[in-house]
C-alpha cells in the first residue's frame, strides 16, 4: 500500500513550516509542481507563445513581462512535423539572440498516449534523461485517448499526470483549444475559463489559466487573459502583446484601460464581456 501522510491536529499542521516555494513566474502563476493551461482558438499564436514561454523559463528571463525563474524545460510537440518545428524554433532563436544550449529540450513525436501506462513511462524516460523541471506538452487534444469532452476520460489524464508529478516534481503547461463560443440572441458571453475545449475536469485540475486571441485574424497582436489564478492573490490584468513575424520577438505593448461590458446569463452570475474580442 502506498505511504500516504498521516491527518495533522490543528496546533500541528499550524506548526508546519513549508520549504520555500521558488516562482518559477512570478504572481504564483507557475510554480514547482504547478500546472497551467494556455489556450485559444485556431490561429492565436499558441504555439509559438509556449516556444516562447520555453526559452523565457529556459534562460530566466521575463515573459509577458513577469518575471521568471532559470529552469530546465521540456517541450513535447505532436502536431507539426520535425523540420517544421525546427524552423520555428531556429527564427525563434536568432531573432531573439537566445542560446539555451543547455537546459532546454525538444521532442517531436505524432503519437503519445498519456492516460495510458506506456506514454506515461516515455515521459518518466524522458524527464530522466533531461532534469526537466518544467514540461510544455502541446497540444493536449494529442495525448489523450479517449474523449475530451467525456468526465471519465479527462479523470484519467488527470490522474496520470498528477502521478507524474509527484514522482518527479515536474510542473506542467498544457497547450488547448478553445471551444466554441457561447451565443445569445447575438450576444458573445465571456465564460472565462471554462472557455477551453472539453470537459470541465481540466479546469477543475489546473492552477492557472491563460486565453490568448488574436485581435482579428491573421493579426500579429494577441490579447492575453488569465481567467483562472487559482494560488495568486492579485489578478493579473489583461495585456495586449505583438509579435514580429519576421523574427518572432514577442513585445508587451501599452494597452489603455477599457470598460467592460456585463451580461447577465440567467440564473448565472454577472459575466464581463470585453468589447474588442
Amino acid at each position: 500500500m502506498a505511504n500516504f501522510p498521516t491527518p495533522e491536529s490543528l496546533p500541528d499542521f499550524l506548526a508546519w513550516k513549508p520549504p520555500y516555494v521558488q516562482q518559477l513566474i512570478s504572481h504564483r502563476l507557475l510554480v514547482p509542481q504547478g500546472k497551467i493551461e494556455i489556450f485559444g482558438p485556431y490561429k492565436s499564436w499558441k504555439s509559438m507563445t509556449a516556444i516562447d514561454l520555453a526559452f523565457s523559463l529556459s534562460t530566466g528571463t521575463p515573459w509577458l513581462g513577469m518575471n521568471t525563474h532559470m529552469s530546465t524545460v521540456l517541450v513535447v510537440q505532436l502536431e507539426i512535423p520535425k523540420f517544421a518545428y525546427q524552423d520555428r524554433i531556429r527564427k525563434y532563436a536568432l531573432g531573439n539572440h537566445s542560446n539555451p544550449s543547455t537546459n532546454l529540450y525538444l521532442q517531436t513525436i505524432r503519437n503519445l498516449k498519456l492516460d495510458k501506462g506506456w506514454g506515461k513511462e516515455l515521459m518518466y524516460q524522458w524527464i530522466t534523461m533531461s532534469q526537466a523541471q518544467v514540461i510544455i506538452i502541446d497540444p493536449l487534444y494529442k495525448v489523450i485517448s479517449g474523449r475530451l469532452t467525456d468526465e471519465w476520460d479527462m479523470r484519467q489524464f488527470t490522474d496520470s499526470m498528477d502521478e507524474v508529478i509527484d514522482k518527479t516534481g515536474v510542473s506542467v503547461v498544457i497547450i488547448h483549444h478553445e471551444g466554441k463560443e457561447m451565443v445569445i440572441e447575438g450576444e458573445k458571453y465571456d465564460r472565462g475559463a471554462d472557455a477551453s475545449f472539453g470537459s470541465a475536469v481540466l479546469g477543475w485540475w489546473i492552477d492557472s489559466s491563460i486565453q490568448l486571441r488574436a485581435e482579428f485574424e491573421g493579426s500579429n497582436n494577441i490579447n492575453v487573459r488569465f481567467p483562472l489564478l487559482r494560488l495568486s492573490e492579485d489578478d493579473i490584468k489583461p495585456m495586449k502583446v505583438n509579435i514580429n513575424r519576421n523574427n518572432l520577438v514577442f513585445t508587451k505593448m501599452e494597452q489603455e484601460e477599457t470598460n467592460d461590458i456585463y451580461i447577465q446569463l440567467p440564473n448565472m452570475p454577472t459575466l464581463p464581456i470585453n468589447p474588442n474580442v
